[in-house]
């Protein structure tokens, strides 16, 4: 393609984000369209989430900056402890039912994994605000995937 015709192209690519920019939900979107290509992987749902229950902490102290969330297939349970740091949340994740040996942090910066230790303990800092799920392999190797839930 001619130089020329790049630059113009460019131009009007900047013009149209400035004009009408794409929405954060078409890219969410996208990324959990993007995401079912793995659709072979068991669903770990989310059964409890102390979001849900805000009124009920809401003489606790420091509430606010913590949110704990449970999720379940037939044979795993993933307990989760999140907390608002100054730079993204922390993750203190605890799974019971199977031997893992590593998670995947899903989000939209990428993946990072992470080490689960003999007791079934993992932690993963700095995990940037919006939407994430975890990625593992449960029982016999098959691949288990979170609800993408938003932080």
């Amino acid at each position: 393609m001619d130089p020329a015709d790049e630059a113009l192209l460019a131009r009007l690519g900047d013009i149209a984000d400035e004009i009408d920019p794409v929405p954060e939900s078409t890219y969410q979107l996208a990324r959990a369209a993007f995401a079912l290509r793995s659709v072979d992987a068991e669903l770990a749902e989310l059964v409890d989430d102390s979001a849900l229950h805000a009124d009920a902490l809401a003489g606790v102290r420091g509430g606010a900056d913590l949110r704990l969330l449970s999720y379940q297939t037939a044979d795993l349970d993933i307990e989760l402890q999140v907390t608002r740091q100054h730079q993204g949340h922390s993750i203190l994740g605890q799974l019971a039912g199977t031997v893992v040996r590593e998670v995947g942090v899903e989000t939209s910066a990428g993946v990072r994994t992470v080490a689960v230790d003999e007791l079934g303990r993992f932690t993963v800092d700095g995990v940037p605000r919006g939407p994430f799920r975890l990625r593992l392999a449960g029982p016999a190797g098959t691949p288990v995937t979170t609800d993408w839930t938003t932080l």
